[in-house]
């Protein structure tokens, strides 16, 4: 039994002695133009691949024409109200990192064409925020 376990334990060793004794092929140069044509070869297909992504992301967008964030408030270091146009409708949403929130549903859409745009939103949210303050 000892002398099956002495010898498992060498085969290891066997072979490790094995390979130190083989001759290790060199760097030739056709295996230095076979290794960068493989680089070159990866890198392409990633800067294919990083070029497919950003064409898709183009298409993916197409069809959501009728969905724009209109205006965004920041409120703190991470928390933002943000004004959404879905079709014809306007929404006010409180933005966390953690959730979404419906703020209001505006009954008339802003008219995002004026000059003074800014402070009417600012406006409406200081009163729908006073208002939540007084419930």
């Amino acid at each position: 039994m000892k002398k099956l376990f002495a010898l498992l334990l060498s085969l290891p060793v066997l072979a490790v002695a094995e390979t130190a004794a083989a001759p290790t092929p060199g760097v030739d140069a056709g295996n230095l133009l076979q290794t960068l044509l493989g680089l070159i070869l990866v890198l392409l297909l990633i800067a294919g691949m990083a070029w497919l992504m950003k064409r898709s992301q183009q298409w993916h967008g197409l069809g959501q024409r009728q969905f724009k964030v209109i205006a965004a408030l920041p409120l703190g270091p991470r928390e933002k109200a943000v004004l959404v146009q879905v079709g014809d409708q306007q929404i006010l949403l409180g933005v966390t990192p953690q959730n979404v929130n419906l703020l209001q549903t505006l009954d008339t859409p802003l008219d995002m064409n004026a000059n003074n745009q800014t402070p009417v939103f600012a406006d409406k949210l200081k009163h729908f925020l006073q208002q939540q303050r007084e419930k």
